[in-house]
């Protein structure tokens, strides 16, 4: 449609009057849209209204050709100790006999030889104290 057809067109119609866009879907499902935005996309004016998209499942995806990124490092409570220093290394004990990919503060460390201390309140971290009940049995 050209301009001077959709302006004559408009013509008829009371200059106050609201203008609507309907849209017609399959299965005789039809969309009026009350918001109607009038653009120029560089070839000419656009009619344009967003799509009420309310009950209609989409799905979007995306691919990477990128190795896998790591996992951030789970937030677990291993209790409050002493110094900084000691908690970091009850977290790389943690890690150490878990098993677990995560970067170690104090990777030199000798974790298999080490036992941590209680927290604290005094007591082992329940985490810990299953830690070293394995390794004790294990001995």
């Amino acid at each position: 449609m050209k301009v001077r057809e959709l302006i004559h067109a408009l013509d008829q119609f009371d200059p106050d009057a609201d203008v609507r866009l309907s849209m017609s879907w399959p299965e005789g499902v039809t969309e009026t849209h009350e918001r109607v935005r009038l653009s120029n996309y560089g070839g000419g004016p656009l009619l344009s209204a967003a799509l009420d998209l309310r009950g209609i499942r989409m799905y979007v995806g995306c691919v990477l050709d990128a190795p896998t990124p790591r996992r951030p490092h789970r937030r677990l409570d291993l209790g409050q100790y002493d110094s900084p220093e000691t908690a970091a290394r009850v977290r790389d004990f943690y890690i150490t006999h878990q098993g677990l990919d995560e970067p170690l503060n104090y990777p030199d460390f000798d974790y298999d030889k080490w036992i941590p201390p209680r927290t604290t309140s005094g007591n082992y971290n329940p985490h810990i104290a299953e830690i070293l009940r394995e390794k004790l049995l294990k001995e």
